[in-house]
């Protein structure tokens, strides 16, 4: 378990969907398990912008009917930050060490990080030492680290972590919560691949502001936003002017997501295209064996 410092989100795209759609999935995604909370819906009335978990029949400022005139005025949903890590291979995970982000987590609680595999099981280093979670990772931030077609070096994905995962540096009793923790393990095991690579070592400053903090951005305001509905049954905003940012704002109670990932650096800046060894992550926002993405 480590402390992290800092993360916040920016805001999710958005898709449009059927205005009578009983429960909206992302797209090319099954029905969302329990784990990820309700889908959060956006559509337009009375010139506001209201987000609510379904349409209601009517608008609830005006109590008018919110049937869809306008192309422009269909719903559409928020994309969910939150993943199902057991279903996500090569990644890197983030999660609150108690609870889930949506219901318990406060903006100022630990956080615990891990690296899957191929299988979706999450490698993770405790005070008991490396553990093999195939469960408990259910609401995740997830940060992949291979782009597609990295064949070869998933195919020794697993073996690579397993190793390095039974090495004495990960026993029980070497653990420390503040210098030698979760963060430790899963950004070592990324320089181990880079040094492999002949590639210069990441720090965890670089490593969190290129890959933790765009995504970190993003479930910050969703939470919050999330909560807001939960209290109130939906949320009302303007539109954003000419000069205005993004309608989903955070808030100050949650920004302290903002201060909690620990420093870290990727390794996707050192992967160009071709890579035989498996990098490890934290949670950021691009492939961290993406040069492009890494720059970006």
């Amino acid at each position: 378990v480590t402390r992290m410092e800092g993360i916040c989100w920016p805001c999710n795209e958005e898709k449009e969907v059927p205005g009578n759609a009983p429960l909206l999935a992302q797209e090319g995604k099954a029905m969302q398990r329990p784990e990820a909370g309700k889908p959060i819906i956006k559509f337009n009335h009375c010139q506001k912008y209201i987000y609510s978990f379904s349409v209601p029949p009517c608008c609830p400022l005006c109590r008018q009917d919110v049937g869809s005139r306008k192309l422009e005025e269909a719903p559409v949903s928020i994309p969910n930050p939150f993943t199902d890590g057991h279903q996500e291979e090569c990644s890197f995970l983030l999660r609150p060490t108690q609870g889930t982000f949506l219901r318990e987590y406060d903006g100022r609680s630990d956080l615990h990080v891990g690296i899957t595999n191929t299988k979706g099981v999450v490698y993770n280093y405790t005070v008991h030492g490396v553990q093999r979670d195939e469960a408990g990772w259910e609401q995740s931030v997830s940060v992949p680290l291979l782009q597609p077609g990295m064949f070869g070096l998933m195919d020794q994905w697993d073996q690579y972590l397993e190793d390095f995962s039974t090495t004495g540096a990960w026993l029980p009793h070497r653990y420390e919560e503040d210098h030698h923790n979760c963060y430790s393990y899963a950004l070592k095991f990324i320089n181990c691949v880079l040094a492999t690579e002949g590639e210069e070592r990441l720090d965890r400053d670089e490593f969190t502001e290129k890959f933790v903090i765009p995504r970190t951005r993003k479930a910050s305001k969703y939470i919050t936003l999330y909560r807001m509905i939960e209290e109130h049954g939906f949320y009302v905003i303007d539109p954003p002017g000419p000069q205005t940012g993004p309608p989903v704002v955070i808030s100050q109670r949650y920004r302290g997501l903002l201060d909690q990932v620990p420093r870290v650096d990727i390794l996707a800046v050192a992967y160009g295209g071709h890579t035989s060894e498996p990098p490890y992550s934290s949670c950021g926002a691009s492939h961290p064996l993406n040069s492009e993405a890494a720059t970006g």
